[in-house]
């Protein structure tokens, strides 16, 4: 091989292409694609973020919604104790308001009977001597009533 002028004004303009290639093409295509990595690499860091602050998020989230359904169960047990108290206190009251209106009534019963009774006593006499002028034909004043065996008889 045979090195004249030629060899070397082809490795000079090869050189000089090479330059000004790599000024004009290759220089700005790198460029753009070391900043379109950057841009990709930036992206991709921002996702990583944003997937961080969403599991945060959520985890906070979830806490909070754990929270408030805590409260809600509180209040819901403390509302349904103060019905059950209400409750509690109707039905007392009902069964308080009854007891004493069935005393009432026994009360009220016994008064009655009592003075049917009393009635009654009143009127053993006549009915006693009723009944011995059916039985024996003439009327006959019954003697002697016995006012203790009659009470035994009506009040036990």
């Amino acid at each position: 091989m045979e090195f004249n002028g030629t060899f070397f004004a082809t490795i000079i303009s090869f050189l000089a292409f090479v330059y000004v290639m790599n000024k004009l093409l290759y220089l700005p295509v790198r460029k753009i694609v070391d900043e379109r990595n950057g841009l990709i690499n930036g992206n991709y860091q921002t996702a990583d973020e944003n997937n961080s602050k969403v599991s945060e998020l959520s985890e906070e989230m979830d806490k909070q919604i754990a929270g408030a359904k805590e409260d809600a169960r509180g209040k819901y047990n403390e509302i349904l104790a103060g019905y059950k108290n209400k409750k509690a206190d109707i039905v007392k009251d009902a069964q308080s308001k009854s007891h004493d209106e069935l005393e009432q009534a026994y009360a009220d019963l016994n008064n009655v009977s009592n003075s049917a009774k009393d009635g009654l006593k009143s009127r053993m006499a006549d009915l006693a001597n009723d009944i011995v002028e059916k039985v024996l034909g003439y009327r006959s004043e019954v003697q002697g009533f016995d006012n203790e065996s009659v009470d035994k008889i009506l009040y036990r």
